[in-house]
């Protein structure tokens, strides 16, 4: 009984948020509907009150950790825009072709895995997207949002790449050895679907746009990436490192560091992170995860729809690739590495199913303040990404025959 309640408690949260966000309330009023009708289902009327008063739920350390990686994060990214180097970045992506800089920006950016990365690309398009294309803010959401992260499956220093191998026994390099499809099914799912955006919302290069600024402008995105891939250096300490030499270089003003200060420090950004990260461990800390098993595992269903639909709905519950990862790969583990051999082609479904459901989420960080920076509608924007996310599983069932 307690499971059906979290189970409803879920599925009707997350009905209540995208009419929260149908109405324009904004990312911050939509989770935190969902939040008070889960609590209200999911833990007081199924009488699982006491977890209220626990608050082990609320935050954990790794959680308070994410709002120290945002503040450098979005520091940087600050000093970046106040000194000009984001409109160096966005111009030298122009000069390849004005349209390849609304996915090639955000798609280089997230070649770094920072928490909200996706809203330091949103502040480097900004002009781009809505004034020079005059792009509605939700294809623009849309945009900046999916390539941000179409490079998961294939970069082995991410999160879901690393639990993943860390519970089946084998390295990054041999998950993303069986899961790179989904990369390629990604980028042609956002083409497809932006390709109303791509190819009615146009823009011309500045006659100083070149190629050449790309260089210039991203060395210390490369910086960044040798501390973190080459000397493997924590992610925080490359962050404050990288932060310290863009400081020492581009020696930014006063008024440029005030202002880039009020970016990283922004109330709402970090409201915002917070309710995303509560709802998360809100639901770890009930049976969310178990419900969500169960209802799947009791229809009958092939193995094949059951490795995509339950890490899909891990990873739509909580948002996040490190939660899809840590809870429904376990789960699958006898259809994944049946005797202990991994099954490519389980892997690569179970993979595509989670990291789909988390670009499917409203409470995935990115999507909530890349929304919010846009004042973009959040439900027009997140069935853009449901229909990206369901095409790119469809991309994959066709392929996997052939590859595997």
């Amino acid at each position: 009984m307690l499971l059906a309640w979290q189970l409803l408690g879920f599925l009707l949260g997350y009905a209540v948020l995208v009419v929260v966000a149908i109405r324009g309330r904004g990312a911050l009023a939509a989770i935190a509907s969902m939040i008070v009708v889960y609590t209200v289902l999911a833990l007081y009327l199924a009488g699982a009150w006491p977890v209220l008063y626990s608050l082990r739920h609320v935050l954990y350390w790794s959680d308070l950790r994410v709002f120290v990686y945002i503040f450098f994060s979005l520091m940087l990214a600050g000093v970046l825009r106040e000194t000009g180097y984001l409109d160096l970045m966005v111009r030298g992506a122009s000069g390849i072709g004005c349209r390849f800089s609304y996915a090639a920006v955000p798609s280089l950016i997230g070649l770094i895995p920072m928490p909200g990365g996706a809203l330091v690309s949103a502040i480097a398009m900004r002009r781009k997207y809505l004034e020079e294309s005059r792009m509605p803010p939700e294809w623009a959401s849309f945009l900046n949002y999916w390539f941000r992260h179409i490079w998961v499956p294939v970069w082995p220093i991410f999160q879901a790449v690393i639990i993943t191998g860390a519970v089946l026994g084998i390295s990054p390099e041999a998950v993303v050895s069986r899961t790179w499809p989904e990369t390629p099914a990604a980028i042609i799912a956002g083409l497809l679907v932006g390709y109303a955006a791509l190819h009615r919302y146009k823009c011309s290069p500045g006659e100083e746009d070149r190629p050449a600024l790309l260089l210039r402008a991203t060395w210390p995105l490369a910086l960044l990436a040798i501390l973190v891939f080459v000397a493997r250096l924590n992610l925080l300490l490359s962050l404050i490192a990288t932060l310290a030499a863009t400081l020492a270089a581009l020696r930014p003003g006063r008024e440029q560091l005030r202002r880039a200060l009020g970016l990283a420090t922004s109330p709402r950004i970090h409201a915002i992170l917070f309710e995303a990260l509560y709802l998360k461990n809100l639901l770890l800390s009930t049976s969310a995860p178990k419900a969500f098993y169960a209802a799947a595992a009791s229809t009958g269903l092939p193995p094949w729809a059951i490795a995509i639909i339950i890490p899909y709905i891990m990873g739509l519950a909580a948002g996040g690739e490190s939660f899809f990862a840590a809870t429904a790969i376990p789960l699958l583990a006898t259809y994944i590495a049946p005797g202990g051999a991994i099954n490519k082609t389980m892997l690569l479904l179970a993979f595509t199913g989670g990291s789909m459901g988390v670009m499917s989420s409203p409470v995935h960080l990115c999507f909530a303040l890349t929304v919010d920076y846009y004042k973009a509608n959040p439900a027009k924007t997140l069935l853009l990404a449901l229909t990206a996310s369901l095409t790119t599983i469809l991309i994959t069932l066709l392929v996997i025959k052939p590859l595997y």
